[in-house]
């Protein structure tokens, strides 16, 4: 059966993040690789571990329990455990990111039960909003730390902060000193010295980038750096990674490759004829005129990866728009003469590389 294909090269993705980590390393920075978008994939996940990172985090326990059974490397669950998932938490994940006591609890009972220790990192909502014990109630997260360390099976192994996923607030020098006090103020409430501050994502990169970052954040959760060699903030390539020819502002990889089989090749207007509606999403759309054009047909839609998030590799090509399972591209530019059979490669941004991953719908290939 045919299936579009997801084409991933692990030798620019595994030099990255031995770039990645020798970058960090270098300002005193540990760094777990977050593999979450790529759906628990053994082969990424490997040429990580390859490139020297040796904690790989995912925000789903299924994923965690095939790594470790594949790869048996150390392991972070990035999403705070559902009460039901606690037996497989402490089986598949060496570290989890934690806010609640009745979690936590349950942790140490379950570690208990099956001889382990677990590592906690507490989260510290900084403002961003998601998840995290809020930043200004100091005393709460110095009760909380103080339970880690006096209940069996768990021990802490940092205080965390998340930065741009919700709230989109960014990191900053002010957001990261207060973080840092805080987590100096837990120090000296419970006499002891946290390993580990974990200061956010890859979007924290941008303080280091500009020579601003705070010492004594220490640790990072990344996986858009090394994934596409974009510092997201400013959004600009970085020179020391692998990274896409086209426009920054596309925010696509070259690293990841999206192949579609042409199925119907036309010419017809550029304005549908008759009394509109809206699409199968309930969307409706407004069309430009620009003539008859030549057009293809595409075997991929919706339904596996949204095609607003795929850049054609050929820049005289442009996407028209796409169905639940069709996308359709306008060939008009294009030199060559193209036919049903052939192949037309597309370069995905994050959005598209995370579809791609779920999805059934699409094949993937590996240069190794």
């Amino acid at each position: 059966m045919y299936k579009p294909i997801l084409e991933i090269d692990l030798r620019k993705l595994r030099n990255n993040a031995r770039v990645e980590k020798e970058l960090l390393a270098k300002h005193g920075i540990e760094v777990m690789a977050v593999n979450k978008v790529f759906d628990g994939c053994i082969e990424t996940a490997k040429a990580v571990l390859d490139g020297g990172i040796d904690v790989i985090a995912e925000s789903r326990t299924y994923n965690l329990k095939k790594l470790k059974e594949a790869l048996n490397c150390k392991t972070c669950l990035l999403r705070s455990p559902c009460l039901s998932e606690i037996s497989d938490v402490v089986k598949y994940a060496d570290i989890s990111l934690n806010s609640e006591k009745q979690v936590i609890q349950a942790l140490s009972d379950e570690a208990v039960k099956q001889q382990k220790v677990h590592q906690v990192l507490l989260m510290v909502d900084m403002g961003d909003l998601r998840e995290g014990i809020w930043f200004e109630h100091i005393d709460e997260i110095i009760d909380m730390v103080k339970l880690i360390l006096s209940l069996p099976g768990v021990e802490l192994y940092g205080l965390g902060t998340n930065f741009n996923c919700y709230g989109t607030v960014l990191p900053t020098v002010k957001n990261g000193v207060d973080f840092l006090h805080i987590a100096r103020k837990v120090e000296e409430s419970c006499n002891i010295k946290i390993k580990y501050l974990s200061a956010g994502n890859c979007t924290s990169y941008h303080l280091l980038d500009k020579g601003i970052w705070p010492e004594g954040l220490n640790h990072l959760r990344i996986g858009g750096l090394h994934e596409f060699g974009i510092e997201y903030v400013d959004m600009k390539y970085l020179d020391e990674f692998h990274h896409s020819n086209k426009p920054v502002d596309k925010a696509c990889s070259n690293l990841y490759k999206l192949y579609a089989q042409v199925i119907e090749v036309n010419r017809k207007p550029t304005v549908p004829v008759g009394e509109l509606g809206v699409d199968a999403f309930l969307n409706s759309k407004t069309f430009v005129d620009n003539g008859t054009r030549k057009r293809a047909l595409l075997a991929f839609g919706r339904q596996d990866v949204p095609a607003e998030s795929c850049v054609p590799i050929n820049d005289k090509i442009t996407v028209l728009g796409q169905t639940s399972d069709h996308t359709i591209v306008d060939i008009e530019d294009v030199s060559e003469t193209l036919h049903v059979g052939d192949v037309i490669g597309f370069e995905l941004d994050y959005t598209a590389l995370l579809m791609a991953c779920q999805t059934n719908g699409v094949e993937k290939r590996f240069i190794y």
